[in-house]
């Protein structure tokens, strides 16, 4: 038996989500601009970031900060939205009204964000 505890995601200092912030919206990310990855990637940093009250996916306030756990929830409801026919009906509503590359764009972000490689930063390369 394992004697390892759980310890919950964390997310990326509030400085480096400003930071990828202010690239993408000057320099953008994704080489298809008309996807719509752009605009998910936004959305998630500037929610995980405090800048928005509603997650870009599942649309309901939280209330509070935003924390690592949040973060990894709707990372989890945004590949679900990818997914498609699998997926909530609410879910499958946003990757059809905002695009699938959205909703990439929000899942990647997402786990960038609490320190997984959906993406990179210019700076980490």
């Amino acid at each position: 038996m394992s004697t390892a505890q759980w310890t919950p995601p964390q997310l990326r200092p509030e400085d480096e989500l400003v930071r990828m912030i202010e690239h993408v919206t000057a320099n953008g990310y994704s080489s298809n601009k008309h996807d719509g990855y752009d605009n998910g990637l936004l959305a998630a940093l500037e929610w995980a970031a405090g800048r928005t009250e509603k997650p870009p996916v599942s649309k309901t306030p939280l209330g509070r900060p935003v924390t690592g756990t949040d973060a990894k929830r709707e990372q989890y409801r945004a590949h679900e939205a990818m997914q498609g026919g699998i997926a909530e009906p609410e879910l499958r509503e946003v990757a059809q009204e905002k695009g699938r590359g959205y909703v990439t764009g929000v899942e990647n972000t997402l786990s960038w964000t609490i320190g997984s490689d959906g993406l990179w930063a210019p700076w980490e390369t």
